[in-house]
């Protein structure tokens, strides 16, 4: 059954839907000012969206993912990678369908664009979870009894429904103001996104119609005019079809008393046609909090702010994305026992954060200065294998008391004991 162009089909005629549901459903119907429907789905016909969805799910989807083990040792924490844990090898390969690549793709852009994403938790009759089954976030709804139990409800591909426990369902939220389901940003600056998108259209149909504006016909002194509407109606179809597009270039044969008025002519300027598409796509990027370089703006950019403001973007866009991918696997695909035990799982930024080489050796000398790290963490850094504990790979240098860099921290306490002894003498 449809309401209002919605599809609410019930899976059975007994069954019940809640209020909360209905009003779910409805509410993904969403008219602008501009009269262009935004959707989760069809918010991709804007270039701007296009661009904030790919910059961030493409970052997230390159990003090593690595489930830890948080050791102490001499009241140091350190983590040392769990290459053979179970959820890492779910992890490396979500499904039989999808490469780990392309799961976070697709959960990084439903994440964006619906405010969710839902994956099923395959298992076995026992044992860990063996796959990550991706449900479409249109398909689902979260709803809460009186008693606080949650159920999630899909819809699934052969029409029938199918209701999951919490603990059936990895479900990673963005920002909710229920508590139960994410927010989407595209729904809350529809208004934004379909005023692009109206401008996109209005561009394709200037051009699609050759560039040509609207005329007015004129009919000249002594002329009956069209007799029917069945005939005016002929007339414009068929100068459509002569003139129009393709035509716009040949000779224009009229019909005996009728001339071609005073063109209809919009200019862009006047219509402010390319400032609104430039301001949009700065408006659209703001609400994301994506740099206006990454959706193509480079009005104000340079190289030095560029690159800021990729490290920006990063830091403010892709983090809280990441953290909330975070967060949900932790709670959700490890044990009790695994969290309890300092098991944690964590995306790997050191890459994305990078600067320019210059920018990173002078950061990196600094560390290696003082004794923050050594040549091979350095080495390891940059992408190159380390060299042997003999060659120096594993030495720590800090400044000495006389400020010199350049020497282990044994030569250095070695040095403090010659001055103790100095001193002795």
């Amino acid at each position: 059954m449809k309401l209002f162009g919605l599809d609410i089909t019930l899976a059975s005629k007994s069954e019940a839907i809640s209020l909360d549901t209905l009003i779910r459903r409805l509410e993904a119907v969403h008219e602008t000012v501009s009269g262009v429907s935004i959707t989760p789905e069809n918010c991709m016909e804007s270039p701007t969206v296009q661009a904030i969805v790919m910059a961030v799910s493409r970052r997230i989807a390159t990003l090593p993912l690595h489930v830890l083990q948080k050791v102490e040792s001499n009241d140091r924490a350190s983590k040392e990678p769990l290459p053979n844990h179970p959820v890492q090898r779910l992890l490396n390969r979500p499904n039989d369908w999808q490469t780990r690549t392309s799961y976070w793709l697709d959960a990084t852009s439903w994440l964006i664009r619906y405010g969710n994403h839902y994956a099923f938790k395959a298992r076995g009759t026992t044992g860990p979870i063996r796959r990550l089954e991706p449900l479409l976030p249109s398909a689902v709804t979260v709803e809460q009894d009186d008693d606080l139990t949650v159920r999630y409800l899909v819809i699934q591909r052969s029409g029938g429904r199918r209701e999951l426990r919490p603990d059936e369902v990895h479900h990673a939220r963005g920002p909710a103001r229920d508590g139960l389901i994410g927010n989407s940003p595209v729904i809350d600056m529809r208004e934004a996104i379909a005023l692009e998108i109206a401008a996109e259209k209005m561009g394709a149909a200037v051009f699609g119609n050759g560039a040509t504006p609207g005329m007015i016909f004129e009919f000249m002194e002594g002329s009956q005019g069209f007799r029917t509407d069945e005939e005016r109606r002929q007339f414009i179809e068929d100068f459509g079809q002569a003139y129009g597009k393709r035509g716009r270039f040949r000779a224009m044969l009229m019909p005996k008393g009728i001339k071609l008025g005073t063109p209809i002519t919009v200019e862009n300027e006047k219509a402010q046609f390319l400032e609104t598409r430039q301001y949009q796509r700065t408006v659209i990027a703001g609400g994301f909090g994506v740099p206006p370089h990454l959706v193509g703006d480079l009005s104000k950019g340079t190289f030095n702010n560029v690159e800021q403001q990729s490290i920006a973007f990063v830091q403010n866009v892709v983090l809280p994305y990441v953290k909330m991918f975070e967060s949900a696997m932790e709670a959700q695909l490890l044990t009790v026992e695994d969290r309890n035990s300092g098991v944690i799982i964590r995306f790997n930024l050191d890459g994305a954060l990078r600067g320019d080489f210059k920018s990173r050796q002078e950061g990196l000398q600094i560390q290696r200065q003082n004794g923050v790290i050594n040549a091979n963490d350095w080495r390891e850094h940059e992408g190159m294998n380390p060299i042997s504990p003999e060659d120096g790979g594993d030495e720590y240098w800090r400044q000495g008391p006389s400020g010199q860099s350049g020497q282990t921290a044994a030569d250095d306490a070695g040095d403090e004991e010659d001055d103790d002894d100095d001193a002795d003498a």
